[in-house]
């Protein structure tokens, strides 16, 4: 399998502050594919651009506090499935044995197939062949065929990644989850390329949409508990939303939440055009640690009544 990717970063400092933009994304852009994947993302032809941004926030207005609807772009949309969904549905997780290092997972197995994890906006599939996904391969390492898995349907909470042993606990087949680093480690449930579905919006006719809310994208700073259930996520850029249009840009942007309570409150969610394959080339798991290559499929989405900025 090759993989190919890259990505660019300007810092920016003054006044005592310290901002950056990144493109394409935070950790840079990665997939299974060849050069022609590095060269369609224009390196070169994007720095400027994001050097400027990058200048223009350490003089923007910061994050305002309080409770507003937030449309969270598609490279953030990814980390944040990452996190709050693809490591709370690795079986290996919910049952207890990743608990020493990363936690364990609030998707228990009573919660299988009864419980509405989000929205009826909310579609989540994990599979292992859909390229570019960073997360693609052919067989895991018990040697069950790549497929794809439903996870969330409409909301409800419908599929685990899962090896044989740990499927076998719930009389379901493995859906070929378990992957190991290198040949001298053990292999373990890892994410693949988990992904939401896109929806039927454009982006511009999402933020017409919104009255008052905030634009947020591109991730600079992840928390969540060792359930996937509590968390904290900052950007690096905002723009502020008001009667229908991107007003002035924000900097030291954050929203938080809890992970069922946050995709609940998802409304929307924009179309194809918008969708992106994200590919995070550094997810760790284990001990000893080893580091898995995952992919994540989003398009920008819009959720309400969401927590942002410093709580008082």
């Amino acid at each position: 399998i090759y993989e190919a990717g890259g990505g660019i970063m300007a810092t920016a400092r003054g006044s005592g502050e310290v901002q950056r933009r990144s493109y394409p994304q935070s950790m840079r852009q990665q997939g299974c594919s060849g050069w022609e994947f590095v060269a369609a993302m224009d390196l070169p032809g994007n720095a400027e651009r994001i050097a400027t941004e990058a200048v223009a926030l350490l003089s923007a207005e910061h994050c305002p506090s309080g409770v507003t609807t937030v449309i969270v772009g598609a490279s953030q949309l990814g980390l944040q499935i990452h996190e709050s969904c693809g490591h709370a549905i690795e079986l290996d997780r919910v049952l207890g044995s990743e608990a020493a290092y990363a936690g364990t997972s609030f998707l228990t197995t009573d919660k299988l197939n009864n419980f509405q994890y989000g929205s009826e906006q909310v579609n989540i599939t994990a599979d292992s062949i859909r390229l570019p996904g960073l997360g693609s391969y052919g067989w895991d390492d018990e040697g069950v065929e790549a497929q794809s898995t439903p996870v969330v349907q409409n909301g409800r909470f419908v599929g685990y990644l899962m090896s044989r042993e740990t499927a076998s606990g719930l009389d379901l087949p493995s859906n070929g989850t378990m992957r190991a680093a290198s040949w001298n480690r053990i292999p373990l449930v890892r994410m693949n390329n988990v992904s939401l579905e896109p929806g039927d919006w454009s982006l511009e006719d999402l933020i017409a949409d919104t009255d008052d809310g905030i634009l947020m994208e591109m991730n600079r700073s992840w928390s969540i508990d060792d359930r996937r259930y509590n968390f904290q996520f900052g950007t690096e850029t905002g723009y502020e939303i008001k009667k229908g249009r991107l007003g002035k840009l924000l900097r030291n942007c954050t929203y938080t939440g809890i992970t069922p309570e946050f995709w609940n409150s998802c409304d929307a969610v924009c179309n194809q055009d918008e969708w992106t394959m994200w590919g995070i080339p550094n997810c760790g798991k284990g001990q000893p640690g080893q580091i898995g290559h995952t992919g994540h499929g989003a398009a920008p989405a819009r959720f309400r009544n969401i927590q942002v900025g410093v709580m008082q």
